[in-house]
């Protein structure tokens, strides 16, 4: 098993809204996706940073910052799906939609270890 940060290290609180893109998703008489409650998640690392896609002149952003949310930590730890793009985080009161998601798995089990949630 690899090591996570310990839990006191991961000290930020966010706001999660999940969208569900999928052909599946319910939705209301008009056609709208039903929103879902927000959660709030404990215990993860939020690392505020811009990162790019490109170079020279035809750099674009595609981040602001990373969300970490480790299984075991992390609290509660909801399930994130590739049709989960586009939802909401809330983080220090600034609202990031959900752009790109890294699942990691533990090497020898293949048991969940982190996400790497991408907001711009």
């Amino acid at each position: 098993m690899m090591p996570k940060p310990p839990r006191n290290m991961c000290n930020q609180t966010i706001t999660y809204e999940p969208v569900d893109q999928s052909d599946t998703a319910q939705t209301d008489d008009w056609g709208n996706p039903i929103k879902v409650a927000p959660i709030t998640i404990n215990n993860c690392v939020v690392q505020p940073q811009t990162i790019y896609s490109g170079s020279n002149n035809d750099r674009t952003i595609v981040a602001n910052a990373v969300v970490f949310l480790y299984a075991g930590i992390s609290d509660p730890l909801p399930t994130i799906a590739k049709n989960n793009v586009g939802s909401v985080i809330t983080f220090e009161g600034q609202k990031y939609t959900l752009t790109q998601i890294v699942d990691n798995r533990e090497p020898f089990s293949n048991e969940l270890y982190s996400y790497e949630l991408e907001v711009l």
